[in-house]
């Protein structure tokens, strides 16, 4: 995995903590059950406290379900900075936003199928999973208003957020169950290309 431009080593270090403690979730999980495992299990496998683990991660289910990384600063500001324009080029650019964002912190494909597959068999997973996705969705819609000028709240960068959203969740999804791309950059590409289309006048 490439490390984001600008990124610090303090941060740096943090990320890799936390994405070894989600791995070993994960892994566990996948291997013993996900009902079967505990927070000291997963923190003794990632050679970590207990008390480090919660300082990441608040659940056994979080750690598995570990949703987007948030999307870097320079990123929001350089999308915010192209200032306002018509809502359909907006939804286009936000999801070449996702898009680059995906390129610099790319997940496994066995990382990303895994979590698919215990969110199927496992409610809560599920609903942790999708928790992180709002979570992102909201920071996204934030970076949109602020672009169109408009409120956190309104109601139109929230559904270019979720439209947007919805292109990258099932670009990784097909990618995660597809052999083929290392990458998952094409697979969210052509699901973009796929709005575009729809989108055409």
């Amino acid at each position: 995995m490439s490390t984001p431009t600008g990124e610090s080593l303090r941060s740096r270090r943090r990320r890799e903590t936390q994405q070894e403690i989600h791995l070993t979730a994960l892994r566990l999980a996948r291997e013993h059950g996900f009902d079967k495992v505990t927070v000291e299990m997963i923190s003794a496998a990632a050679g970590v406290s207990p008390r480090t683990f919660f300082n990441y991660f608040p659940s056994k289910d979080a750690a598995v379900a570990q949703g987007p990384p948030d999307l870097p600063d320079e990123l929001v500001a350089e999308f915010v900075a192209a200032g306002p324009a018509p809502q359909r080029t907006v939804l286009v650019d936000v999801a070449r936003l996702l898009v680059r964002h995906l390129a610099e912190r790319p997940p496994q494909r066995e990382e990303l199928l895994g979590v698919f597959e215990l969110s199927h068999d496992h409610p809560q997973v599920l609903a942790t999973m999708l928790a992180r996705f709002e979570a992102f969705q909201l920071q996204v819609a934030d970076a949109v208003a602020r672009r169109l000028g408009k409120e956190a709240g309104d109601e139109v960068p929230a559904l270019i957020a979720s439209v947007a959203l919805t292109v990258l969740r099932q670009g990784l999804e097909r990618w995660a169950r597809s052999p083929g791309e290392d990458s998952p950059v094409p697979y969210v590409e052509r699901s973009m290309h796929l709005l575009q289309t729809l989108l055409a006048p």
